[in-house]
């Protein structure tokens, strides 16, 4: 595990939960949790695994538990995804064949771990003390064995049961890195054959207390590059309008703006919002003052991080050290709360640009743009969210995902997620709609 350890990657193994307990034997706990070992074993990082081929292992693993179950049917990897990352794909047919589907979503790719951070080999799936240690135990690869074992048991406890509508099962590569596996899926003839999709569960976190947290929306992800343009010259002298003084003027501003939503976030309203818009500042104001009265997530507001800096004169492959760079660049991760206007933000960004520009009309200036492999040629779609209602009159499978949680005697909260996962594109499609005016009935 890491040297903090983190909920995001150890995963509490079933036999010490008491509602899990209740609903597996020994024996299938058991087999649960050597599933989830396994499938941590295999070293699916995103960066790396198309060419090790872990990928491809993983996908076999996973094809072949969901052909061991029995009841499913279609298995498959997805002709439309690459072959060193494939999409896996099953079905569980249903008695009613052209109403919309229930699509059950997960990845099995990891973030990067490096061996001398951990104290366990990261991918050996170290069982200890009642839980599992390992990247990817929470994210996600314990959803794509929950998947397995719960249609596992369902099937053993009605042999031969068919659900009133038919549930897809979906294993995707690549959510960590913008989510071209679930892109491969949306362009398939398999979903575009679909009648619809009714309802979609996919990844979220870990619930550490006693309620759990049930993801209506998240925050808008914006990959930016600010490029910075200056004179250049000799290091030995004082050259005036310089790329990297005016970026450093911007970074500046960025951090601010970052205090300001981590005050409002932690309920400090002492933060200057001099630097952010003018709806952005009154947002912050408006996010304090409603801390005193409910305690705040962190989907409520927008972080902001520089992730890279980026400046230099290169000769020979090495940075010259007396040579003042004519460009610098600056990377932004911008999560961007439902409560804020994703207009607001991309004004924000022009204006700090313009109010840090030194010299424009001599080309001393900055600029803003999107990560070109973030959003291709799909701008206009980084500058909206897409929410699930959480109104029973409107969206009445959430009524009934709740009604379910009731019944079991489990509380649950409404939030927003505060990363981005997958979810995010079928909520742009508005893959649910087809399905509005149907009487629900989940299985």
């Amino acid at each position: 595990m890491p040297p903090q350890e983190t909920p995001s990657e150890v995963a509490t193994t079933p036999e010490v939960g008491a509602v899990t307990k209740a609903c597996l034997t020994a024996a299938e706990a058991e087999r649960a949790i050597a599933s989830l070992c396994k499938l941590v074993s295999y070293e699916t990082v995103s960066g790396t695994a198309p060419s090790t081929g872990a990928y491809l292992d993983c996908s076999r693993y996973l094809v072949e538990e969901l052909e061991g179950l029995g009841c499913l049917d279609n298995v498959h990897l997805l002709p439309e995804a690459p072959g060193h990352s494939p999409v896996v794909v099953a079905r569980w047919t249903g008695q009613d064949e052209g109403l919309p589907v229930v699509l059950l979503n997960s990845h099995y790719d990891v973030v990067p771990a490096s061996a001398e951070d951990w104290t366990v080999e990261p991918f050996g799936g170290v069982r200890r003390d009642g839980r599992v240690y390992g990247r990817g135990t929470q994210d996600m690869k314990c959803v794509c064995v929950q998947y397995i074992e719960a249609i596992r048991k369902i099937s053993s406890l009605k042999p031969g049961f068919r659900p009133k509508r038919s549930v897809y099962i979906s294993f995707v590569p690549d959510e960590e890195v913008g989510g071209s596996g679930m892109a491969a899926f949306l362009s398939s003839a398999l979903y575009k054959s679909l009648p619809g999709i009714a309802l979609a569960l996919d990844e979220g976190l870990a619930s550490e207390g006693g309620k759990y947290s049930v993801f209506y929306g998240e925050r808008l992800p914006w990959w930016v590059d600010v490029t910075a343009t200056g004179n250049t010259g000799h290091g030995s002298r004082f050259i005036e309008n310089t790329a990297v003084e005016q970026l450093v003027e911007l970074a500046n501003r960025a951090l601010a703006f970052r205090k300001g939503q981590r005050d409002a976030l932690h309920g400090a309203d002492h933060s200057d919002h001099h630097n952010c818009s003018h709806a952005v500042a009154a947002k912050n104001r408006r996010l304090a003052k409603e801390r005193a009265r409910q305690k705040m997530q962190m989907g409520d507001v927008t972080s902001l991080n520089i992730t890279t800096l980026q400046a230099g004169v290169k000769a020979g492959g090495k940075f010259v050290y007396n040579c003042v760079p004519p460009t610098a660049t600056a990377s932004l991760d911008i999560r961007i709360s439902p409560h804020d206007n994703p207009e607001d933000i991309g004004n924000m960004l022009t204006a700090w640009c313009q109010e840090c520009s030194a010299d424009p009309d001599n080309g001393h200036k900055l600029s803003w743009d999107f990560l070109r492999d973030q959003c291709g040629d799909a701008k206009n779609d980084m500058m909206k969210h897409a929410l699930t209602s959480t109104d029973p009159a409107v969206n009445p499978w959430y009524a009934i995902f709740g009604g379910a949680l009731a019944a079991m005697g489990q509380k649950f909260s409404p939030e927003v997620f505060p990363a981005a996962t997958d979810s995010r594109f079928l909520r742009a499609l508005g893959a649910r709609r087809s399905a509005i005016k149907e009487k629900f009935k989940l299985l």
